[in-house]
């Protein structure tokens, strides 16, 4: 009877382990999918940013373009559109500026994403967490870079907008000025492309996560 008793306790105790191992795996699987939850939330803000820099974009294209159609008579209607242009420009950088804030505090919850999935007890899991890690950290790595093209552009830009908005412009110079704006935002485009292809990747890689092992 002593035995039975034993044999009894322990297949209990076998069982309450078992259990407290699963409900342990349980609470660490939500607190990685509630960080991942937080990085998505960001994400959102961070996306937000990009369509008003992209407005901004629009808006000052359409201001080069007016310069370009008044009649040489018209400086006071040139000067003000490049001075206007100047004023998108400069708000564009200030909001470039926010746009690689907000992408590197979400490089901050990533680093926190891959301490936490270190202690992932489903390999397969695990190792679906650390690829959405790697790509997204390659991805931050082409922003920098287009990044730093994006804020080249810019600068001549400026230049270009200061020289159209004298009383006498140096065509030449301004011809010269956006012939290399033009090679710098080839460059721009050539990585925005890649951009896009990672933020792709990272998505779908986001997507297997929650429909595989979401709660």
């Amino acid at each position: 009877m002593h035995k039975k008793t034993l044999r009894v306790f322990m297949v209990l105790m076998l069982f309450f382990i078992i259990c407290s191992a699963c409900e342990s795996q349980q609470k660490h699987k939500n607190l990685l999918f509630d960080q991942l939850n937080k990085i998505t939330k960001m994400e959102k803000k961070f996306e937000k940013a990009g369509e008003h820099i992209q407005e901004l974009e629009i808006k000052e294209l359409e201001s080069y373009e007016k310069i370009f159609s008044f009649k040489i008579s018209d400086v006071a209607k040139r000067q003000e559109t490049a001075k206007n242009a100047v004023n998108l420009l400069k708000e564009r950088r200030g909001r470039i500026e926010n746009e690689s804030k907000l992408i590197h505090d979400i490089d901050i919850k990533i680093e926190e994403l891959q301490t936490i999935n270190i202690e992932t007890k489903d390999e397969e899991f695990r190792d679906q967490v650390n690829q959405f890690v790697q790509t997204w950290k390659k991805r931050t790595g082409l922003y920098d870079q287009l990044n730093k093209k994006y804020k080249e552009a810019i600068e001549i830009d400026l230049r270009i907008y200061n020289l159209l908005s004298q009383k006498k412009v140096d065509l030449k110079n301004v011809k010269s000025m956006t012939k290399n704006t033009n090679t710098v935002y080839k460059d721009v485009i050539k990585l925005n492309d890649k951009l896009n292809l990672y933020t792709q990747k990272l998505n779908n890689e986001r997507k297997v996560l929650y429909e595989k092992y979401g709660k």
